[in-house]
């Protein structure tokens, strides 16, 4: 990494090591075709195997994410350097985007109580949210991990960065597949969190903007209670 007054001089842009040009092309397009074509597997028999066995192709899956962490690095090194004051941009970014979707979703929130004929104040009041959001983050931290650290850059080896931030983020959306209306908020908000994470390379703010969003989206509008659902 470059120091930040070669940085500057640079236009910000970090020089990649002799290691980083070793990540070809051609082997970033077979990976990512591994992985489609595995998601495809996975996503096309959900509904014929049983419980165990997606939480074992899960945490598979995860290991060999992490394993391959000095590759995302490398890939990492070929792009623009994070801006600096990163970490007080990332997060005031991440908190204000948070900020207006949530008030999006209470929008929405009752407007579906209204249809429904129910009290929207039930759906909001419910204190289970910020729990719910609590437990969820650790989830979202894995999530915003494996989209943006690991899967953005090998999007970005092959493609501009607006169609890499695309991918990323319809990816994001298909692996909530059959969710129609998750997929749709999930297409929105992922596209918002590998821009953040393309400029910034803050997963932190992402995972609470993510945890956040989720448990207002299943409490408010849809009124699910995650945490009954969790917790026995």
């Amino acid at each position: 990494m470059l120091t930040t007054p070669a940085r500057i001089l640079t236009g910000n842009i970090a020089m990649p090591p002799p290691r980083a040009m070793n990540v070809g092309y051609r082997s970033v397009a077979w990976e990512l075709f591994g992985i489609g074509a595995a998601t495809a597997v996975f996503l096309s028999s959900f509904e014929a195997r049983p419980r165990y066995v997606d939480l074992v192709l899960a945490a598979v899956a995860v290991a060999l994410i992490v394993a391959s962490r000095a590759r995302s690095h490398r890939l990492w090194a070929l792009v623009r350097a994070p801006e600096l004051d990163a970490g007080r941009d990332a997060w005031r970014a991440s908190l204000s985007f948070t900020g207006v979707a949530l008030i999006v979703l209470a929008g929405l929130a009752a407007l579906v109580a209204r249809n429904a004929g129910t009290p929207a104040l039930d759906r909001f009041a419910n204190w289970h949210l910020l729990a719910a959001a609590a437990l969820y983050f650790l989830l979202a931290l894995l999530q915003q991990y494996i989209f943006q650290f690991y899967l953005l850059p090998r999007w970005l080896r092959l493609v501009p960065m607006p169609a890499a931030v695309a991918l990323t983020a319809v990816t994001f959306s298909v692996v909530h597949f059959p969710r129609w209306p998750v997929m749709l908020a999930t297409v929105f908000a992922g596209t918002v969190w590998a821009l953040l994470y393309y400029r910034w390379r803050r997963l932190l703010p992402l995972a609470l903007s993510h945890a956040l969003l989720g448990a207002a989206l299943h409490y408010w509008v849809f009124g699910n209670d995650l945490l009954t659902r969790w917790l026995p």
